[in-house]
């Protein structure tokens, strides 16, 4: 049994190519995509990997509601009778999404691919370009599958906005939140732990991390409403992230102070439970209660309950102290944007 893909949903780890691809073999795969005016690159395709790659297509249609991007197709065959069919849109700022799909018959894979647009994977939210990655799967319908009838499950998500890249991976297991990015272009910029915390219930702090900062998003549902819910709030933190990062940062807690109070008080709430147990505790040593009372009994069946419901959470509240909401002093969200300090003149009178 496949437990991996149990968890996440996916097929798991790919099989390793049993030999490489004969020339028969990649006759019969690209025959589809011929008849579709795709032709192979053999130059830069892998026959020892069983891969091929297409040569590019540009789309040129911008002036007709299109996209201007580069597109580019690999087929993986890791062994006969199974394929990756991935499809590469790359805009001219270097902004990129994927579509992937995965079957048996490399014509239905196209089809499927070819159901999908390629200006769907790109969305303009509050003058910010976001693509989007997506993995299709079939839907089951009455006489078997539709290759037209296919579910989006979202993959991954990027934009950027004033010098910083905002990536959002989705879950890689299910019932996990999915994970967003905050990579500045440039070292030492500091941005506030609940710069996305403010906008709701569903986003966490942000955390410091290698590259720059990282934060959570929950949404609830599965499969294809999963993703839809995720997408949605995804593009209310590109909102939100433009909105913000496009003033100054003084803005930013003059317009959502109240927001920012409530982001702590809600990150003290773990701490002030486990407070409240404590001081509840303590209070129970000053009540006389009769040992075959049924209070006696959940009392003393609460802890192990307690530990048992903290250990089987998905995400363990922190026990922390937030810093309280501070009003920034720095002018801009980078250093190197900041105004120099203008140099004072001593004049001396004689």
């Amino acid at each position: 049994m496949n437990y991996t893909s149990l968890l996440t949903g996916t097929a798991g780890t790919e099989p390793a190519p049993t030999h490489p691809l004969t020339h028969h073999e990649i006759l019969t795969l690209v025959q589809p995509f011929t008849r579709r005016d795709f032709h192979v690159d053999l130059g830069a395709s892998d026959r020892i990997n069983r891969r091929l790659i297409f040569k590019p297509i540009t789309h040129d249609e911008e002036g007709v509601g299109g996209i201007d991007a580069h597109e580019v197709l690999r087929l993986d065959n890791p062994r006969p009778g199974y394929s990756i069919l991935t499809r590469t849109l790359t805009l001219g700022g270097g902004l990129s999404a994927t579509l992937e799909t995965q079957g048996e018959d490399s014509g239905v894979l196209l089809a499927r691919i070819e159901t999908i647009r390629p200006q769907q994977q790109f969305r303009t939210v509050d003058g910010t370009i976001v693509a989007l990655s997506y993995r299709l799967t079939p839907r089951p319908g009455e006489k078997g599958y539709d290759p037209a009838a296919v579910d989006r499950e979202l993959l991954r998500g990027e934009a950027r906005i004033a010098g910083f890249t905002i990536v959002l991976r989705g879950p890689q297991v299910r019932g996990y939140p999915a994970e967003i990015d905050i990579t500045p272009d440039v070292a030492g910029v500091k941005l506030p732990e609940d710069l996305l915390a403010v906008m709701g219930w569903a986003w966490s702090p942000i955390r410091s991390s290698k590259a720059g900062y990282s934060g959570k998003l929950k949404a609830r549902g599965s499969g294809a409403e999963l993703s839809r819910a995720i997408e949605a709030r995804f593009e209310q933190t590109i909102a939100h992230l433009t909105r913000t990062l496009s003033q100054p940062p003084a803005a930013y807690h003059a317009t959502l102070a109240r927001k920012r109070w409530g982001v702590a008080l809600r990150r003290a709430l773990p701490l002030l439970f486990f407070a409240s147990l404590i001081v509840g505790a303590a209070a129970l040593t000053l009540v006389d209660i009769p040992q075959d009372s049924i209070i006696n009994l959940l009392l003393m069946g609460a802890p192990p309950l307690l530990m048992i419901g903290a250990f089987g959470m998905r995400d363990i509240p922190s026990m922390e102290i937030p810093p309280l909401p501070r009003r920034m002093t720095h002018t801009a969200w980078h250093p190197q944007t900041e105004p120099a300090s203008q140099p004072t003149l001593d004049v001396q009178t004689t």
